[in-house]
């Protein structure tokens, strides 16, 4: 589909890039002021304010809600245009990405340019692809309430919390994204305790003892270079389910390498579904997706088919 956009709202993440995706924000504005496109933003201050910001947007009737910041950001925009979207299904709003990030795995995957000039002029001539989005309901980090919330990349089970906190709490920031990532995920392996998990896929119950991590998701780019060696289109309407399982430590650092290239997967057959229930994890019971840690088990995840127009693809 290919309909130009005639006005857009972009969320602004300061902190981005440990502040300097800012860098990207005067050619990004300069281009827009060239296009005569009618445009409005705001900067996000705290943790939700991009849902909060996205879903006002959406409501006011923009044609356009642009993620600019990196994978915190766009799972906060998303989660604030898709309610719009799925409560009016006749509405004209679009979701785009301005990257601004350290680990573009949502652009990968969709063909996004990370090139400012290139990705602006792609979002006003309005290309536009119908993908799938993974919803997730979970329960709050600190009380028995649940969260329902979507994710568009991956959420990890087991130590996919811990390699997140350590990687965003200063590893990326005083290594790079790829050293700091792999030091932090040397750190998880060292300290996690292999857990047992249950899963009900598709309505089949699945038991996985001693797992290291359970990937869900849509898009096969992990994070930092990390994928997933696998069949999957963005609109396919199903998500893999890759249990990381069964192996000792020191087997897992022998197949570390492998996570680069994800060539792992051979080992560990992925599944093809519509819907995974995680009811427990033992002593693991953090819930991640899209880069940091959101909340506690039980989870559910289901596939919500080609419900995100993406611009700029």
């Amino acid at each position: 589909m290919q309909t130009p956009v005639k006005s857009l709202f972009l969320v602004l993440n300061p902190s981005s890039r440990s502040f300097t995706g800012q860098k990207k924000w005067p050619r990004t504005f300069e281009l827009l002021d060239q296009s005569g496109v009618h445009y409005a933003h705001a900067l996000t201050e705290k943790a939700g304010d991009g849902t909060r910001l996205a879903e006002a947007a959406a409501k006011q009737g923009f044609d356009a809600v642009i993620a600019v910041g990196g994978d915190g950001t766009i799972n906060e925009v998303i989660s604030g245009v898709v309610p719009v979207l799925e409560q009016n299904p006749d509405s004209a709003c679009r979701f785009g990405v301005i990257y601004t990030g350290t680990s573009p795995d949502f652009c990968s995957f969709h063909g996004l340019s990370l090139d400012p000039e290139v990705i602006v002029n792609r979002i006003l001539a309005g290309h536009t692809r119908h993908v799938d989005l993974c919803r997730i309901v979970h329960r709050c980090e600190n009380s028995e309430q649940t969260v329902n919330r979507y994710f568009s990349c991956s959420a990890n089970f087991g130590m996919g919390a811990a390699i997140a906190r350590g990687s965003n709490t200063g590893l990326r920031k005083r290594f790079g994204d790829f050293i700091g990532t792999l030091l932090s995920m040397l750190d998880a392996i060292r300290n996690y305790i292999p857990s047992r998990f249950q899963l009900k896929i598709d309505g089949n119950e699945c038991d996985f003892d001693q797992v290291h991590n359970i990937f869900i998701g849509k898009n096969p780019y992990i994070a930092s270079g990390i994928r997933l060696k696998l069949d999957i289109a963005a609109d396919d309407g199903r998500m893999y389910v890759v249990a990381l399982h069964g192996i000792s430590k020191f087997r897992l650092l022998s197949i570390l390498p492998r996570v680069y290239t994800g060539s792992f997967c051979r080992e560990f057959e992925p599944i093809f579904c519509r819907e995974v229930e995680i009811s427990a994890g033992g002593g693991a019971d953090e819930v991640e997706y899209d880069g940091d840690p959101q909340g506690r088990l039980p989870a559910q995840i289901s596939i919500l088919p080609r419900i995100l127009p993406v611009l700029g693809g």
